[in-house]
């Protein structure tokens, strides 16, 4: 029979051959089982890390979030409040607005009112200064009469003074003067002062004729006293008078000429043209408006060089 070979050489195959040294050894089932179990594990450990951080971020989102809301609310109120208020500040500016309208228009009224007013007052004002000048017509003012035991009767003792120191004037007879006494003193003025005299006579003609005679006697003196006649005018009139007279002189200094007119009107002639006065205000604009214009620098035409 034949003899069987061994197999000495056979390889078995599911076993590979080793290298010498150890090198490009194939990892056993073993060794694979080992490191996939470890793998598992960190990857276990990295995801339970991770959701873990996931957790806790996703906490500290929600409670911002809800923070969040919170302040949101609290904005929300607030502009709800503001929005309120706004409305109530709209409403209270409308009214406003009607009620500044509405005081507007009253202003308006008052101030026509107002001016309507001055200008009755202002006209009332002249008549009763015209009806007062118009009762005292008859009436003169002398001034610097001294008192003596001789003007007990002052009415008789003008109806015979007068026509002694007024020789163009005759008194038909002492019902000629009606009335006559003296202005009292006021407080500041001293005793020695010489009371005015106001004489009330029987008709204008006569204090006409009288007041023409006193201002064509020149210098009229009495117990060395110089006596001045005037017309007996109102307090209203005789103020307006004295201002006048006032202005005079600052008229006189710009090259005017004004005189003093019955009852109390002042006329100005200046640079050929005559103007007539009512108001002493008239007069002031009147001043500073000339003043003005003769004060304005004139150009000088002859040429600023020099040769």
């Amino acid at each position: 029979m034949p003899k069987c070979k061994e197999k000495s050489n056979k390889k078995d195959f599911f076993v590979s051959e080793r290298p010498a040294g150890g090198l490009g050894k194939s990892p056993s089932l073993q060794h694979h089982t080992t490191g996939d179990t470890t793998r598992q594990g960190g990857a276990e450990i990295t995801l339970q890390t991770l959701f873990n951080t996931i957790n806790t971020n996703t906490g500290r989102i929600e409670k911002s979030i809800a923070q969040l809301e919170a302040k949101i609310d609290n904005l929300n109120s607030r502009i709800l409040s503001v929005e309120k208020r706004m409305d109530m500040a709209e409403e209270k500016v409308t009214t406003i607005t009607d009620k500044v309208g509405k005081a507007e228009e009253g202003n308006n009224q008052t101030m026509h009112l107002f001016n309507s007013i001055v200008k009755d007052n202002l006209s009332l004002s002249r008549r009763l200064e015209y009806l007062e000048n118009q009762v005292r017509a008859c009436n003169i003012r002398i001034l610097g009469l001294v008192e003596d035991n001789d003007q007990k009767d002052l009415g008789t003792f003008l109806s015979e003074w007068i026509p002694s120191i007024l020789t163009s004037v005759s008194l038909p007879s002492t019902d000629c003067i009606t009335r006559a006494f003296r202005i009292p003193l006021r407080e500041t003025r001293s005793e020695q002062t010489c009371r005015t005299v106001i004489v009330k006579l029987a008709s204008e003609k006569l204090r006409n004729e009288i007041l023409t005679a006193a201002r064509g006697s020149g210098e009229i003196i009495y117990k060395e006293k110089k006596i001045l006649f005037f017309p007996d005018v109102s307090p209203i009139t005789q103020r307006r008078r004295k201002a006048f007279l006032e202005y005079k002189a600052a008229l006189f200094d710009i090259g005017a000429r004004a005189a003093v007119l019955y009852p109390a009107k002042l006329r100005v002639e200046w640079k050929n043209q005559s103007y007539i006065f009512w108001d002493p205000m008239q007069v002031d604009h009147f001043l500073a408006n000339k003043r003005s214009s003769t004060q304005q620098p004139v150009p000088d035409s002859s040429g600023s060089d020099s040769d």
